[in-house]
């Protein structure tokens, strides 16, 4: 009887989270949404602004205008646009994610591999970090960017402090990514063996 209760009393606690993890589903879904559709709006706005440069202050008493040459604005533009798309693609992840959270989806072969899909972006975000300035200093070395000030300026892009805290972040997330795909895993091995031993009975 005691077990009994006890059984139903869990069920109904479960119940209960679940319907918490929907209402949050549903909260989080919306604030991705508008977090993308911002995002979308000033990547636009920003290569907008770069393509006509009007991207950098003043630099040194030069005006914008001469500080941004043609293979600065294109160099502005493409590194706008890579950074962007995988931040966007990140959200986009999450929007999902929440999404199934919302219909009741928790526990899935696909929530699963969207958090990891979001540990690799975030992956790929440290690691433009590391290689943004590289690639910089090689084209201003090479004579294709020749404005120094303009290289400090594109470290705004990709401090160190930031790419530390992107690779820990994607750290925790892979790592949650595959304590969640274990525990599926187990879960799918209990849930067969009792099924199994239901047949039997």
């Amino acid at each position: 009887m005691n077990a009994s209760a006890s059984s139903l009393d869990r069920e109904v606690e479960v119940q209960s989270e679940i319907r918490k993890v929907r209402r949050f589903g549903r909260t989080a879904r919306v604030v991705c949404s508008a977090i993308f559709g911002l995002g979308l709006v000033g990547v636009i706005f920003t290569l907008l602004v770069a393509t006509l440069g009007l991207f950098f202050p003043k630099i040194h008493s030069a005006t914008t205008a001469l500080a941004m040459t043609p293979e600065l604005k294109m160099w502005m533009t493409l590194l706008t646009g890579v950074v962007a798309a995988v931040m966007l693609a990140s959200v986009y992840q999450l929007y999902r994610l929440f999404g199934n959270l919302a219909a009741g989806a928790i526990y899935t072969p696909e929530n699963v591999r969207r958090v990891r899909q979001v540990g690799l972006l975030w992956l790929l975000l440290a690691a433009l970090g590391i290689v943004i300035p590289f690639v910089a200093a090689v084209l201003i070395r090479s004579g294709f960017l020749d404005s120094t000030a303009a290289f400090r300026s594109l470290l705004v892009f990709s401090s160190p402090s930031e790419t530390l805290s992107s690779f820990v972040s994607a750290g925790l997330i892979l790592l949650a990514s595959w304590i969640m795909d274990v525990g599926l895993y187990e879960k799918d091995h209990a849930d067969a063996l009792q099924r199994d031993a239901d047949l039997v009975i």
